[in-house]
């Protein structure tokens, strides 16, 4: 630990030793951490080269979509479907573009996540820097970088995320934030503001770092006109950004400087039950990492604050702040389930932590009592979930299985855990009397060493053992079955894709398929939709709203050369001929979409996704052909089905004098056809009612919220074919 000096003087001189030394080890660094780091980036990546899909969306997928616009359009903006993006968690993307600029996607991926591995373990580097800064002992500097390189969160290494740069940011941010506390200088003021920047850059939650810089210098200079005397760079810049702060609010646009976290911003940062979600959190940090660690280690910190500790100092205060800004999120956006994948960066704080503990000349007693009532009442308060699969929210719940297999209800696992945290510590006081320092140290370095490998074991076996998200192997590659768009027309051509539910009856197989297509395939840069309707990916994708002349069919926009549409799409086919293309589609359509967009059909009076509605007919409108001079035959093919527990619901097609009758079945689709004619320049009408409805099986696939919903619907039109022969003549009605 760092001693108490007696006068303000020693204690600088001390200060900018450390600091001196530091520096001199970022030019000498040692070779056995470069070993250490490397060695951690060669496991890790044996393990995530083996996940071959995605896991979490849609957070992949944004991230994937970023980086391919940077290699795209050389620009380190953001862009999405060839839109700026509010994003200012860009460091990844600018990172993962490295590897996306050639090549196929299934290529890039498996790159991408051997890359992930060497940059997250890379968080070993400024670790051992800040535990030399922190501690006289080499053997625990070494102790913290191994700690840092073995962390059960290692597993986000396997999903394209801001995590993995976030990890070692977070850690450069905090070096340069405990410098510039511990010896104020204005060069280290600028280091610090460029650390946070960075750590900003790299996941917009770290923005709440300058204020901890500000808070730490206070605390440790022990008075406001110290600090700001030691700081004056650092206080002129945060009157600059208080005075910004102001004028933005004033105008309406402070929240949006925060791009697409803008709304983490506003409301109540408190709301009702803030308290026991905020020890909630702390709890399952400490449960990750073995809880006893975590308690010497805030006990240390805690104690280090009554001796000028600037390291305690800056990681009390982060701790803290970052604890609250996550509870406060977690709350308000994320379902109030605990999700440590946004706090889990303390975890090397604690370390250095616990190492001092190792090391110092005595061992936390008293302030033990500050971590043990925390983590025991947060321990009394925890939901514990369960989950089938390994959850990317909160890794640290896969422990949840085993502990609730023991404890049989989530009754005694409240009770055995706030008990055992007590214990625990109890014990630990009990062998601090009984066993020599070294032996004790030596006891608890090993323990956290093995344990901590062993979790991440255990969480890439969870990550491994269930299929992913996809409902696929993660460790299956199936992404010859999802690429054919690129590999028909190459990753630098421009394709809009339409989502539409062509997985009947099960919502998320139709939603997961559209996420596929996109993420396998480069050129699928555009999405297009009807307003509100099939909308599955969040306001972080922008979204090309198409709207239709009803009288000429054109529409409002036309984004790329070729468009994707749903065989079974039933509220407007595109224009242009079919993509001769070798792969399977999967029952998608590849056109060539001729210039500008217009519609050769358009249908109206039926749910979006292809039901007639009781009292209404439903309509498919033809539109003239381009270049047509005369009223000409079309030949329009219709595929209709009945609920699935109908046996027979009789239906009407009609079209001027032209009318067929037809009864379709809950089994096999019954197929119609019927000619029109449609007039020069104009449209021909095809109707289709049914007398009957009746309830659905399954709810309106918009969206989940109305997927589960009952709804009354006549029949299903599951074709709607337009053969591009034009017929003869004829008479229009």
């Amino acid at each position: 630990m760092e001693a108490e000096t007696p006068t303000a003087t020693a204690w600088q001189a001390r200060a900018r030793h450390r600091v001196g030394a530091l520096f001199g080890l970022l030019v000498r660094l040692e070779l056995p951490v470069l070993a250490l780091w490397i060695g951690a980036g060669v496991g890790l990546a044996a393990l995530t080269r083996r996940v071959v899909d995605w896991f979490v969306m849609t957070d992949e997928l944004l991230y994937e979509r970023l980086a391919i616009s940077v290699a795209r359009l050389h620009s380190p903006l953001p862009h999405v479907h060839g839109t700026l993006v509010p994003n200012v968690s860009q460091l990844y993307p600018l990172l993962l573009a490295t590897v996306f600029r050639h090549g196929l996607v299934p290529q890039s991926l498996h790159a991408a996540h051997v890359l992930d591995a060497y940059v997250m373990t890379s968080a070993a580097v400024p670790a051992f820097l800040l535990a030399r800064a922190v501690t006289e002992r080499r053997w625990t500097a070494y102790l913290v970088a191994l700690l840092t390189a073995t962390v059960p969160w290692l597993v986000f290494a396997s999903f394209l995320l801001t995590e993995v740069v976030a990890y070692p940011a977070f850690l450069w941010a905090m070096l340069a934030v405990h410098h510039g506390v511990a010896s104020p200088r204005r060069r280290n003021d600028l280091l610090a503001l460029v650390g946070i920047a960075v750590a900003t850059f790299a996941r917009t939650e770290f923005f709440v770092l300058a204020g901890v810089y500000a808070v730490s210098i206070v605390l440790h200079e022990r008075s406001l006109r110290e600090a700001v005397a030691r700081h004056r760079l650092f206080a002129a810049l945060v009157a600059v950004g208080a005075v910004a702060a102001v004028v933005l609010a004033a105008l309406g646009r402070f929240s949006s400087t925060f791009g697409t976290y803008s709304h983490a911003v506003e409301g109540n940062p408190f709301p009702a039950h803030f308290f026991p979600f905020f020890f909630e959190h702390l709890a399952t940090i400490a449960f990750a990492l073995g809880v006893l660690p975590f308690l010497v280690g805030v006990a240390w910190l805690c104690a280090g604050l009554r001796e000028r500790s600037a390291f305690a100092a800056v990681a009390v205060v982060t701790l803290v702040v970052l604890t609250v800004e996550v509870t406060s999120f977690d709350l308000r956006f994320g379902s109030g389930v605990v999700r440590e994948r946004y706090l889990f960066y303390v975890a090397p704080l604690v370390f250095v932590g616990f190492a001092c503990a190792l090391a110092d000349r005595r061992w936390p007693r008293w302030s033990l009592l500050i971590p043990v009532v925390a983590v025991a009442y947060g321990f009394s308060q925890a939901a514990f979930p369960v989950y089938d699969k390994l959850n990317a929210d909160t890794p640290a719940a896969s422990l949840d299985n085993e502990l609730l297999a023991i404890a049989h209800s989530r009754h005694y696992a409240h009770l055995a855990m706030a008990a055992g945290t007590v214990v625990l510590a109890a014990v630990f006081v009990e062998l601090t009397f009984l066993l020599r320092r070294r032996h004790l140290a030596a006891l608890l370095a090993l323990v956290l060493v093995f344990l901590l490998p062993a979790e991440t074991g255990y969480a890439f076996a969870r990550l491994f053992r269930v299929d992913g998200t996809a409902g696929r192997p993660l460790t299956l590659d199936q992404s010859v079955v999802y690429d054919w768009v690129d590999r028909t027309v190459g990753t630098r051509a421009s394709v809009t894709m339409v989502p539409y539910p062509n997985v009947t009856a099960d919502y998320w197989a139709g939603v997961s398929y559209w996420w596929d297509l996109e993420f396998w395939n480069e050129s699928v840069d555009h999405a297009a939709y009807l307003p509100g309707e099939f909308l599955w990916t969040p306001s972080t994708f922008p979204k090309l709203f198409l709207h239709f002349d009803p009288r000429t069919g054109y529409a409002n926009a036309s984004p790329s050369p070729y468009v994707i549409e749903s065989e079974a799409e039933t509220r407007f086919r595109i224009s242009g001929p079919p993509v001769q293309t070798p792969h399977d589609t999967r029952g998608n359509l590849f056109i060539v979409a001729r210039a500008p967009w217009r519609a050769d059909w358009l249908t109206f009076g039926l749910s979006d996704d292809g039901w007639t509605l009781p009292g209404r007919a439903g309509v498919v409108r033809i539109f003239a052909a381009p270049g047509q001079r005369h009223p000409a035959l079309r030949v329009l093919t219709l595929g209709i089905q009945a609920p699935a527990h109908v046996d027979a619901r009789p239906f009407r097609i009609s079209s001027g004098k032209t009318a067929l009758h037809g009864v379709a079945n809950q089994g096999d689709r019954v197929i119609e056809v019927i000619r029109v004619c449609v007039p020069a320049h104009g449209f021909g009408d095809v109707r289709i009612t049914t007398s009957q409805d009746s309830n659905a099986f399954y709810g309106d696939p918009a969206n989940a919220v109305v997927a589960g919903k009952p709804r009354d619907v006549g029949v299903h039109l599951t074709e709607i074919a337009l053969a591009d022969e034009i017929g003869g003549r004829c008479t229009a009605h």
